[in-house]
């Protein structure tokens, strides 16, 4: 019998229509893989020819390149796609303020579905880690492709605003964080460890347009997400302009951390699909390119 074809989960449907278009930003340099170099031609599966090398004494006869073999007389091993592809780090956060709108939660599920089908399509390694302030724990993928992955999360209080400890992020790496990058602090904390050493840093910050605003008026009782700390609160012209001030500042700093660092940082909207989503401002800042 033929095994029945794993589901489609409901965060991996867009992102396969959006990984027909895009792809994360491979082709932006030439990658060096465990075995060799990944040009980043984004063809084929993680099964196919890419490269060659010299033979060494214990490696596998099967994947000796007879056909250089019989032209040279020298023995060559085939290296594929998995050998050389270039490793992807993916860190999501796990932050109250990613769920409590059911339209940012599900933005952020898909674009983790999106980098890891990217990733696959490239053949290249990826690994996932969670992170809520301080806490990071690595999340297996298998729990991801199933769509069940938060439900195994052990339930924690979340930490009340908080930037990630340093992230396991690995040299040469394609890095990617996935977070709306709502604490407070200095981005350097977290921008200068993704950006260290050779490969390629990005950010991908589900946004809310509703975040940007402080609405409705009058007195109101306010929330923390995080903490679930609660104020009432008179909510004027005054206090609501205040709001949008702060909320374009904190994200001009990050802007200019990241440009300074040359981390590319792009957000994605939660409305509307996510093909349409990636087109934008992330394809414009080379967060994403269009697939080949």
């Amino acid at each position: 019998m033929t095994p029945a074809a794993p589901a489609v989960t409901a965060a991996e449907r867009p992102a396969l229509t959006a990984a027909l278009h895009f792809r994360l930003p491979f082709g932006r340099q030439a990658w060096r893989g465990s075995q060799g170099n990944w040009l980043g031609s984004g063809l084929g599966s993680s099964i196919d020819f890419q490269d060659h090398r010299a033979y060494v004494a214990g490696d596998d006869p099967r994947y000796i390149h007879w056909a250089a073999y019989a032209r040279t007389g020298l023995l060559t091993m085939k290296l594929f796609r998995a050998e050389v592809a270039p490793l992807v780090d993916l860190a999501v956060d796990l932050s109250a303020s990613m769920t409590y709108d059911p339209a940012k939660a599900a933005r952020t599920d898909e674009v983790i579905a999106f980098c890891v089908r990217s990733a696959d399509q490239a053949g290249a390694p990826v690994r996932l880690h969670g992170f809520d302030g301080p806490r990071i724990r690595a999340l297996p993928l298998d729990w991801f492709r199933a769509g069940r992955w938060r439900e195994r999360l052990p339930v924690q209080p979340s930490s009340p605003g908080s930037a990630p400890a340093l992230l396991p992020w690995r040299p040469g790496a394609l890095k990617v964080l996935v977070s709306d990058l709502l604490f407070p602090g200095d981005p350097a904390g977290v921008l200068g460890p993704l950006a260290a050493g050779s490969g390629l840093a990005l950010v991908l910050a589900p946004t809310l347009a509703a975040e940007r605003e402080l609405l409705p008026r009058g007195n109101l009782e306010l929330v923390d997400c995080e903490g679930g700390a609660s104020r009432h609160q008179r909510v004027d012209a005054l206090l609501a302009e205040r709001y949008r001030t702060a909320y374009r500042r904190h994200f001009a700093l990050w802007d200019a951390a990241a440009r300074q660092r040359g981390v590319l940082l792009a957000p994605v909207p939660a409305e509307g699909e996510l093909k349409n989503a990636l087109a934008g401002e992330p394809l414009r800042l080379g967060a994403v390119e269009h697939r080949v």
